[in-house]
């Protein structure tokens, strides 16, 4: 299995853009799991406005150009792999530094297959969550300082150790042996969604 980048903020995994009317993500921004698990949610349904939300803009905001360069790609990378819904496993605070807390999500993208099987992929994320007048906010990865990065590599070399996570890397792996040639395929559809997307 190829190591986990698990720097920063960007989504390791992803899922189906499901552009459904009326199905919009309710965010919640009480907690930093909370806000975590909500921008997971709206990547899934392809909820533009629940993403913006969870970054701690309205509707009716513009999003900064780096900003939007990161909500496309994950955009992009969670319709590449076509889950259609998510099952969360554990989230939970890696601890706070400066001010930001640095939030671990394990879950599993359910994805329909034609003979009526679901498929679960296993799936990791991690993001820096700050506060904002008792609320809770997404740092976009243009945020991220040098040392925030540093203390991201820190927590993860530590978090390779805990259970959660060899638990993690067991479903991946046992995920993978069944399904040896999901990381190509995934590969592919991203490239053939990102080059329809230029046009």
């Amino acid at each position: 299995m190829r190591k986990l980048r698990g720097l920063l903020l960007l989504v390791t995994a992803t899922f189906l853009l499901l552009s459904l009317s009326g199905c919009g993500v309710n965010v919640s921004t009480k907690s930093p799991e909370n806000v975590t698990k909500s921008i997971i949610q709206a990547y899934i349904k392809g909820d533009e406005n629940a993403v913006k939300q969870c970054f701690g803009l309205s509707k009716k905001d513009k999003v900064p150009s780096e900003l939007s360069q990161e909500v496309n790609y994950n955009m992009n990378l969670f319709q590449a792999h076509g889950a259609e819904s998510v099952k969360f496993t554990k989230c939970e605070s890696l601890g706070n530094f400066n001010g930001f807390e640095l939030v671990y999500v394990i879950y599993n993208m359910e994805k329909q297959e034609k003979n009526s099987e679901t498929l679960e992929i296993p799936a990791m994320s991690f993001y820096y969550v700050q506060k904002k007048q008792k609320k809770y906010y997404i740092v976009p990865a243009k945020d991220v300082t040098e040392d925030m990065s540093e203390n991201s590599r820190k927590e993860y070399r530590k978090f390779m150790k805990t259970d959660e996570y060899k638990t993690y890397e067991r479903d991946y792996r046992q995920f993978i042996r069944k399904n040896p040639s999901y990381e190509e395929d995934l590969s592919k559809s991203l490239q053939k969604i990102t080059d329809s997307n230029k046009q």
